[in-house]
């Protein structure tokens, strides 16, 4: 472990017997404050989910107590089982790529959806962000608002919205411990607690260290992470929660192959990165946050709160290294009023969010050596280059619900958002990517939405449907390209669904289509004005460029998720299953180039199912299936990657003293397939070797327990 980390763990640790153990000062009279109920964690359950069931759209939950079941390496397994998330962990790396319903296609990051912490964002303004800045481990519960349920945000974007909600002293008193080792080195440990004092003051603190050698060359990585909230009851009806993060990262980059390397040698790592030892280090990243809460008379509730992140990378990559400088700053407001109407119950949910940020961005760039008619290469030297970019963003968001009959709902809302991008770059001609100049763009929009959620009456049954339009900025990084500024890319959703059930038997369907237009997407860089001999060799190594789409695209999908429990009193215990499937077609649509070719990167079907049989005991075991279809890598349909079929098994041991063993073991087949690929526009005319794969065969140990 490194000092950094052992410093960390020292401290965190002191804290939390600090606030475990000590007594209260018997010297200073305590204030006298309303106390706070603690309710069971079934009664939690069934509050979130009810007030997740008021969108007409389609919404889910995790529960932090259900995915920590098994080994957790990222946000990946805790999306995992939630119809219509599209989640992937290349090369079994913590990183995750996330896509719901489409979003940010062509985006080698997480683009489209917002991550928020307890209603804050913990990303940058433009919603560029990076599955790994997301801790699971210091969630109580996630929940996932998709496409157009995300408005009560403030957010109007494909993909919605990723809300981490936060455990405190009253949710996770006392002390907690988890350990975890693996297959590839992977090992990881976890300490937190919380303490309530007598004051209305509350404390929690989690400290976190993760390190895997990796399945892959040139893959191991490690992160440390403390993560603190305080909170103080200033009233019974005024409340503040302060947040603090801190982590740093470190992490070789394997890089891509082709796809007969992922699908015969697949522990291989890029040839170009590991002759230079391609890594990123952050040093390290934190965030800031505050958030306010006030009760207005019996129902009405007023939020208010501020965030600050900063951030701060190296990576050193083939022919090029980056040093990432960027700091994000906002502040957010949301009323929630509630009234009866002539008899009828009416939510208003309205607020405002300001974000801004700014990055310098430093490109190292090394000699580039390119073969043309050898031994006669074309050179160019080594050089610098600089981007330093500017973002902002402001909305405001209205959505009104007003209950016409006793189970007819009808919802109206909008959200009107201005956004700035500035860039000025200083690049050599062939950084295509980040060409050389400076620019700026304001976009304007109003999205509407309608939709109305109408309750059957019987086993919390209900159907929903909504109208939507929403408009997604492009990033400060990508908005300024060799062809000019993008546009902002405009999508119109309709979507109908439902859902209900209960622990015997839960069901959640949603089927969506949307129209996008200027989608962004990619092409290959125009030639800066080289010979066409040396640029025709130059051009297939380059990346591509962000591009909006010349014609509409079409995304479209169903998602459902199927879950219960069956009673088995014979074996002293019942069976828990699920089932998972989503479908996405997303197309061209008579495209001057592509036709009504498919968009690449997303299976058409990926199906996870799920049995585990628990005995009365607290002893669990059970088997998982995950399949996904076939899926091309390129604009032009020319290759595709296999689809797969993917075994796990899990088991474990809840004491009724509290705690727990568990063994997961993934892949059991040792399948070989590959689970994202580098956006590719034509792979006649380009390289590649673009694709990551899945994680390999591995089994996972680990402890938990709290006093």
């Amino acid at each position: 472990m490194t000092l950094h980390f052992v410093r960390n763990l020292t401290w965190a640790g002191t804290g939390l017997l600090v606030t475990g153990l000590a007594p209260a000062a018997d010297s200073v009279e305590p204030q006298v404050l309303p106390s706070i109920a603690v309710t069971s964690d079934t009664s939690m359950r069934e509050r979130a989910m009810e007030e997740i069931r008021k969108n007409p759209g389609g919404v889910g939950i995790r529960f932090g107590k259900d995915y920590r079941e098994k080994a957790v390496i990222g946000i990946g397994e805790a999306l995992s089982e939630m119809p219509g998330v599209y989640v992937q962990r290349p090369s079994g790396q913590e990183s995750s790529r996330i896509s719901i319903r489409g979003s940010g296609i062509a985006g080698g990051n997480v683009r489209g959806i917002r991550f928020l912490r307890d209603g804050l964002p913990l990303g940058r303004a433009d919603d560029m962000n990076e599955g790994i800045y997301a801790d699971v481990m210091t969630a109580d519960r996630i929940e996932v608002y998709r496409g157009a349920s995300s408005l009560q945000y403030g957010a109007a974007t494909i993909g919605g919205v990723i809300n981490l909600i936060s455990p405190t002293a009253y949710t996770s008193p006392g002390a907690f411990a988890r350990f975890e080792v693996g297959s590839d080195g992977f090992r990881r440990a976890q300490l937190k607690g919380g303490k309530v004092f007598e004051d209305g003051l509350d404390a929690f603190a989690s400290i976190t260290h993760y390190e895997s050698d990796g399945f892959r060359a040139n893959s191991a990585e490690r992160s440390s992470r403390l993560y603190a909230n305080l909170g103080y009851a200033f009233s019974a009806t005024s409340r503040g929660r302060f947040h603090l993060t801190e982590e740093k990262y470190s992490g070789n980059l394997p890089g891509t192959l082709s796809l007969n390397e992922v699908l015969t040698t697949p522990y291989a790592a890029n040839a170009d990165n590991q002759r230079v030892n391609a890594s990123i280090r952050t040093s390290p990243r934190w965030h800031l946050a505050y958030k306010h809460e006030l009760d207005i008379g019996d129902a009405d509730k007023l939020s208010f709160g501020l965030f600050h992140t900063g951030t701060k990378f190296d990576s050193p990559a083939p022919s090029v290294r980056g040093l990432y400088d960027a700091t994000d700053s906002g502040v957010s407001m949301r009323h929630e009023i509630n009234r009866v109407i002539d008899g009828h119950a009416n939510r208003l949910v309205w607020g405002a969010n300001y974000g801004r940020g700014d990055g310098s961005n430093t490109l190292l760039l090394s000699e580039i050596s390119i073969p043309l008619l050898p031994p006669f290469p074309f050179f160019i030297p080594a050089q610098t280059g600089t981007v330093r970019d500017k973002r902002s963003n402001l909305e405001i968001f209205a959505e009104n619900t007003y209950q016409a009959t006793e189970r007819l709902s009808l919802v109206v809302g909008a959200q009107a958002m201005h956004a700035k991008r500035a860039t000025d770059n200083q690049t050599p001609f062939f950084v295509t990517e980040y060409p050389d100049g400076s620019a700026a763009r304001t976009y304007a929009y109003v999205n509407p939405k309608v939709g109305a959620i109408w309750s059957l009456g019987q086993r919390n049954a209900q159907l929903y449907a909504n109208l939507s339009r929403n408009h997604e900025a492009p990033g400060s990084l990508i908005f300024f390209t060799p062809n000019g500024t993008l546009d902002a890319q405009r999508a119109t959703t309709m979507e109908i669904g439902t859902r209900g059930g209960d622990a015997t038997f839960a069901w959640d369907v949603a089927l969506y289509r949307s129209r996008i237009d200027n989608e962004l997407l990619a092409v290959r860089g125009p030639n800066p004005g080289l010979p066409t001999f040396v640029w025709s060799s130059l051009s297939p190594i380059l990346p591509s460029v962000s591009v909006n789409a010349d014609s509409p695209t079409w995304h479209t999908g169903l998602e459902l998720g199927l879950n219960g429990k069956q009673s088995l009193p014979t074996l002293h215990g019942s069976l828990d299953w699920n089932f998972v499937y989503t479908w996405s077609r997303f197309r061209f649509e008579r495209d001057p180039v592509y036709g009504d070719n498919k968009l690449p990167g997303i299976p058409d079907h990926v199906l996870q199912a799920g049995w585990t049989y628990r005995h009365a005991n607290g002893f669990y075991i059970g088997p998982q299936v995950v399949l996904g279809s076939g899926w091309y890598a390129d604009q032009a349909n020319t290759l595709k990657a296999p689809g797969y079929g993917v075994v796990n098994l899990s088991a474990g041991y809840v004491a009724r003293s509290g705690y727990r063993l568990f063994i997961d073991a993934r892949n059991l087949g040792d399948k070989y397939y590959a689970s994202t690929a580098n956006y590719l526009v034509d792979a006649r005319t380009q390289q590649s070797n673009v694709f990551r794969p899945g994680q390999t065969r591995a089994v996972f140990v680990g402890v938990e327990t709290r006093w």
